[in-house]
């Protein structure tokens, strides 16, 4: 049954041969089927108790608005790789999904194109605990690309985890004429308490200036008053989900 299942069918779950449970099937994880139930809580379930209902009827994507570029700002490029950054919440099972893409950001935060403009490249779209050195491969390809092309600055979006260890690694394959910033997030944009605006406004400063660097820019406090930029191969994260998780190592 487990193998037939997609996120967001609606199944029964029967417990003790008794109790039927009703929920949405959200994945598989270690041979049980994880069910978000109709009280909002997240149950493992034993695939042999689970009874399918139906699945949802799929909706046609909503057309994307265009976003307003003002052709006398300086150029950047954002490279999306995934991450909190580029994640929402989906509503009906629960999960967490990556699936921004770098336009979606724009349109998200308007702001950002009061900075520059932007053209936008999605590398990948994944959690950052999925990078593999063959990405960072292509996205150092990526941002030389870029580079070649005239942009002003590059922006890479990228999850929190690993995101210390990408911006090293392009740090050691690339020299760089322009700011090459990485940013990410530590809660997803529909949280009330998310960072990722002030970051991603902040990224967008940092790229536009004279830094000729790679750069990680995250919150440099708790509060939203300022941000940190630190270099690439000196910093780390050193917490799980404080918004000032990231620290520069061994700088005066």
């Amino acid at each position: 049954m487990i193998d037939t299942l997609r996120t967001g069918d609606l199944v029964r779950y029967t417990v003790n041969g008794k109790t039927a449970l009703t929920g949405v099937y959200i994945t598989e994880r270690d041979g049980m089927a994880v069910i978000k139930l109709e009280s909002g809580y997240n149950i493992g379930a034993s695939p042999e108790k689970i009874e399918f209902i139906e699945r949802p009827a799929a909706r046609p994507p909503a057309a994307a608005a265009a976003v307003a570029q003002n052709p006398d700002l300086p150029e950047l490029a954002i490279l999306s790789t995934g991450g909190t950054i580029a994640s929402r919440v989906d509503y009906r099972t629960g999960a967490v999904m990556s699936q921004f893409s770098a336009a979606d950001i724009l349109r998200a935060i308007p702001e950002l194109s009061g900075i520059a403009r932007y053209r936008d490249r999605q590398i990948a779209s994944i959690l950052s605990e999925d990078m593999q050195p063959a990405l960072w491969q292509n996205l150092a390809r990526a941002i030389y690309d870029e580079i070649l092309a005239g942009v002003e600055g590059v922006i890479v979006t990228h999850g929190t985890d690993t995101m210390a260890y990408s911006a090293a690694a392009v740090r050691f394959m690339l020299r760089t004429p322009v700011p090459i910033v990485f940013v990410g997030a530590q809660r997803s944009a529909d949280r009330p308490s998310s960072d990722n605006a002030m970051n991603a406004l902040c990224s967008a400063a940092a790229a536009t200036s004279d830094l000729g660097e790679v750069a990680v820019v995250m919150h440099a406090t708790t509060n939203d008053d300022r941000c940190a930029i630190h270099r690439a191969a000196r910093v780390r994260k050193m917490h799980t989900s404080r918004r000032d998780a990231f620290q520069s190592i061994g700088i005066e």
